[in-house]
């Protein structure tokens, strides 16, 4: 995808397995597609699809580039032309033309008769709210919640000091007497109390989470909050510490809500780890891969060149590459993160702080790779060496080298760009990369570039390899 595919129009997704298309419109087709290969969208049938299949068995087609403004009208036409069996609307942003089955219609409509014909809960919707925090009154509890951006059930909870917020504001009756009385909250989860699971309900869920262990299940995996960057162990502990029930912050984890207390919420693990495509598109996006033709700093020729600054220069976008390094290496009991400068001594700082341990670097003293400055390590200090891009390795071996020397134990190798497709060997220590790119290198006097006259760039003077 080319830079063009950041406007708007019309595309299509066409399955190479069965035939079967999607047709979509957004303001920023690339953006779309990038969600689409994440798994995110309101579309189910294609997300299924996707992921049953995989991303890469659907080619990816741009119908129409079209103003905004038309993006509806075009995306109608071309469902109504093209008849994509994923899509289930009509088109034009809505819902129009997808009808639940019959059975979902009953679902809806008994539901909808048991909750409107209990007069009480008629009554209680009615009854006048008062903000505590910001002393406003409301004549319902839909009201209130249409003020706070939350759920009717968010307020209602907090008026019934289930929760302390709702929306981060703080909420009781204007009459006190209007609340729930204890009688009435018993008496709303009887319609369920005594139902028992029939035999293969039982068996069902009895397979599904057979053989997996407590730190599996959602709600003990850590979760961040986005603005504050606070790590908390559980959804239960997030939940608590804004006030709200951990099935709101649920909701905002698996994309149901946007927010939950007035916050954005992601597991830890969604922040942190990054797959290959992201850090591909991070490194598009910044500039920092380019076509020419370039002079490495080992001295070979090559079409692409890596300029690892122009996402360096960019703290956000370096601390979250470094802190997707630090989460491959969370569990192997790091001591120290050592990187050669220049580049390197950037992303050992950033590992480090992700990590919690200490950052050192190396330097050339007379052309052989060294610690100055007073840097040492204490024997058997288990040392990451971490390095932003990677053609022969011929560095990062001096580095294992210097670690050796100086008494510490090389755990393993962190590159932030391995462009040697895996070629580059650092003897029994193991290496790992956010990108792989196997890029052509040529020897200068065999450069099919330098035959065709194509002008030559040369880039970096560190002297490493």
């Amino acid at each position: 995808m080319d830079e063009s595919w950041e406007a708007s129009g019309i595309y299509m997704l066409v399955c190479r397995v069965n035939g079967k298309r999607y047709i979509g419109q957004s303001k920023n087709i690339r953006r779309r597609l990038n969600e689409h290969r994440r798994g995110k969208g309101f579309a189910p049938l294609i997300c299924k699809a996707i992921a049953k299949y995989g991303w890469d068995a659907f080619d990816k087609i741009v119908l129409e580039f079209c103003p905004v403004e038309e993006l509806d009208k075009k995306e109608i036409y071309y469902i109504a032309e093209l008849k994509p069996e994923y899509n289930l609307a009509e088109g034009g942003g809505g819902s129009k033309g997808c009808k639940p089955s019959p059975e979902t219609i009953e679902i809806l409509r008994q539901a909808a008769k048991k909750q409107w014909s209990d007069e009480e809960n008629l009554k209680l919707l009615k009854k006048p709210i008062l903000c505590i925090d910001t002393g406003e009154i409301f004549d319902s509890v839909n009201s209130a919640a249409a003020k706070a951006g939350v759920s009717r059930n968010c307020v209602s909870m907090a008026l019934n000091g289930k929760v302390k917020t709702a929306g981060g504001y703080r909420w009781a009756y204007l009459n006190p007497e209007d609340k729930t009385s204890e009688e009435r909250r018993k008496n709303l989860g009887k319609a369920n109390r005594g139902r028992k699971q029939s035999a293969e309900q039982i068996e069902k869920r009895v397979a599904h989470f057979k053989g997996q262990k407590r730190e599996n299940y959602n709600s003990y995996k850590k979760v961040v909050c986005v603005e504050t960057g606070r790590i908390f162990d559980s959804v239960k502990i997030a939940a608590e510490s804004v006030g709200i029930t951990p099935c709101f912050l649920s909701k905002v984890l698996h994309g149901i809500k946007k927010t939950a207390g007035g916050f954005h919420w992601k597991f830890a693990k969604e922040v942190f780890y990054m797959t290959e495509h992201e850090v591909y598109d991070l490194l598009v996006e910044t500039g920092a891969i380019m076509t020419a033709h370039f002079q490495l700093t080992s001295g070979l020729h090559s079409p692409h060149y890596v300029e690892k600054f122009r996402v360096l220069e960019r703290p956000i976008y370096t601390a979250r590459l470094c802190r997707a390094i630090a989460e491959h290496f969370k569990d192997a009991q790091i001591e120290t993160v050592v990187g050669p400068a220049t580049g390197g001594i950037i992303l050992a700082h950033e590992t480090a702080l992700a990590l919690g341990t200490r950052a050192i670097f190396t330097e050339r003293v007379d052309g052989k790779m060294t610690f100055r400055r007073g840097f040492t390590l204490h024997e058997g200090e288990r040392v990451l060496i971490v390095e932003d891009v990677v053609t022969t390795g011929g560095s990062v071996r001096e580095v294992i080298d210097v670690v050796k020397q100086f008494g510490g134990l090389p755990v393993a190798i962190a590159m932030l760009v391995d462009r040697s497709g895996g070629k580059a060997s650092f003897g029994d220590v193991p290496a790992f990369a956010l990108l792989h790119m196997d890029v052509e290198t040529y020897e200068p006097e065999n450069c099919p570039l330098c035959k065709d006259g194509v002008p030559l760039t040369k880039r970096g003077s560190t002297g490493k390899k």
